[in-house]
């Protein structure tokens, strides 16, 4: 950011992003103003080994704790297949990724229809021809499988408050809930996993792709998160 002329900047993450401004927030660079995160890791240290080794959700849990408690559980038991080969066997995976691109398109698919705003359906949020354009950038320039190998480099729970050290963040954090991510995150874990939690509201559309999926509304949040910074 300096060398391109910048004093101060913000940061903002969603997936893998999201853990990237974490560490950004750990790390402190002079000019980092705040840091906004639209996949926040909060889930309480109680809460993630119940998840982890099973079991009904705690007790005490409000309705939007036990709501996301239901969503991360159906994550690890039905919807983290692709996670555990890339995390476990990247390279084995992307031989038939990089070879078909029918089955690239089925890997890409199967999440998109699960993690946008759609009722299952990724059409009825993004067009064909965006999903296409995305799939294909994959298929043209042959990363698939590096995008797995990341899986098998860093294989933490992004998830968990504990395991990202939200709690070292020495930076303002934003937060913004979209209703088709993976899990909505409660105001209460939020604010205990995020000390410096400065923003925080929960939208009506819009899913894991938020920016891909609602541009506006994503551009809104991000002024109304930073403006106290400016």
């Amino acid at each position: 950011m300096k060398r391109l002329g910048y004093q101060h900047y913000v940061a903002q993450g969603g997936d893998w992003g999201a853990v990237i401004a974490d560490a950004m927030g750990r790390q402190a660079p002079e000019g980092l103003l705040g840091i906004h995160v639209n996949m926040p890791a909060t889930v309480p240290a109680d809460v993630a080994k119940v998840l982890k080794e099973g079991g009904a959700a705690p007790a005490g849990l409000s309705a939007k704790e036990k709501a996301a408690f239901e969503s991360l559980h159906k994550l690890y038991t039905k919807g983290g297949g692709y996670a555990g080969m890339m995390v476990t066997r990247p390279q084995t995976l992307g031989y038939g990724l990089a070879d078909s691109p029918v089955g690239l398109a089925a890997f890409f698919l199967d999440k998109m229809n699960e993690w946008t705003y759609s009722g299952g359906n990724a059409q009825k949020s993004l067009t064909k021809d965006e999903i296409l354009d995305d799939i294909t950038l994959y298929w043209l320039t042959n990363t698939a499988v590096s995008g797995a190998q990341l899986y098998w480099e860093n294989n933490n729970n992004n998830f968990n408050a504990v395991e990202q050290k939200t709690a070292d963040i020495k930076v303002p954090v934003a937060i913004t809930v979209f209703p088709g991510e993976i899990y909505q995150a409660p105001k209460t874990w939020a604010e205990r996993a995020y000390p410096k939690l400065t923003y925080f509201n929960e939208v009506n559309k819009g899913g894991h792709f938020a920016s891909w999926e609602e541009p506006q509304l994503y551009a809104e949040e991000l002024r109304a998160a930073f403006k106290s910074l400016r």
